[in-house]
């Protein structure tokens, strides 16, 4: 049974797929994509989605959000996959989620069997390393679940050590903290807020804890879908043309501009 269903994301350029019980995931996260959970789940089928495209050395976005928005393509893959799942087992429910999913991701995909938890919160695949995507499928088909990888990430502690602002402790991580969040942040920000900006030099997310860690991963993705238009260099001149395919266009125009201000790249 799990072999056919590997074959069926296999088919579609997955390769990384394992299984966890719902059961044993902590406690479901509130989102509207919850009322979307299919009655009697026992099982979630995990999957990662490489989306390393390459080094750009002159970028000022962060490497998830360099290629064209990830959300639809990975909707569309994952929905192809539960079309083939339902035909293959016609008496059960499949329901695919991406990034905005009631499922705790990160821990789903440990217990999966997919890889480790770093210090920096984010999965650390084999070869992919933190460059990866995590999609999931729900299921009220029980299927017996995969072991977590043994060991974990080395806790070396680079992350921790390289990150700017204290964002992340040996306590846990603190969002409000973080350059990625500040770049996310509308409205008027604080004096230190716009100051973190500026010295990271980013209009979009920060790359520093995960560029830090020996195991971040630099295999190129084998799904095209997730490489596709890198634009690495954000400006006023392409923000049109950013705004209408990137995953950073749903924080809106002014937040961007008012980060290409603060970090001196206005044009």
């Amino acid at each position: 049974m799990k072999g056919k269903i590997a074959r069926l994301f296999e088919a579609r350029g997955i390769q990384r797929v394992g299984v966890c019980a719902l059961d044993a995931l902590p406690p479901l996260l509130e989102c509207r994509a919850k009322s979307r959970m299919p009655w009697g789940a026992k099982s979630v089928i995990v999957c990662l989605l490489p989306y390393y495209p390459g080094e750009f050395p002159w970028r000022n976005v962060a490497r998830y959000a360099l290629c064209d928005d990830y959300h639809p393509a990975a909707g569309a893959l994952l929905e192809q996959v539960c079309s083939g799942l339902r035909q293959a087992f016609p008496p059960y429910a499949f329901v695919p989620f991406v990034d905005i999913s009631p499922i705790p991701e990160v821990e789903a995909a440990v217990l999966a069997g997919l890889g480790h938890k770093g210090l920096h919160g984010m999965i650390i695949a084999p070869d992919y390393g933190c460059h990866v995507f995590i999609g999931s499928v729900v299921t009220d088909l029980a299927l017996e679940p995969d072991r977590p990888l043994p060991g974990n990430c080395g806790h070396c502690g680079a992350c921790l050590r390289a990150c700017p602002t204290g964002a992340l402790t040996g306590e846990g991580f603190v969002r409000e903290r973080c350059r990625s969040f500040l770049t996310q942040k509308r409205g008027e920000l604080e004096p230190w807020q716009a100051e973190q900006i500026r010295r990271g030099k980013m209009v979009w997310g920060c790359d520093i804890c995960l560029d830090a860690c020996p195991h971040r991963g630099t295999v190129l993705s084998p799904l095209p879908e997730m490489r596709q238009n890198p634009l690495p260099h954000l400006t006023r001149e392409n923000l049109t043309e950013a705004l209408a395919v990137k995953a950073y266009a749903y924080r809106g125009e002014k937040v961007l501009l008012r980060n290409l201000g603060l970090i001196g790249q206005d044009n």
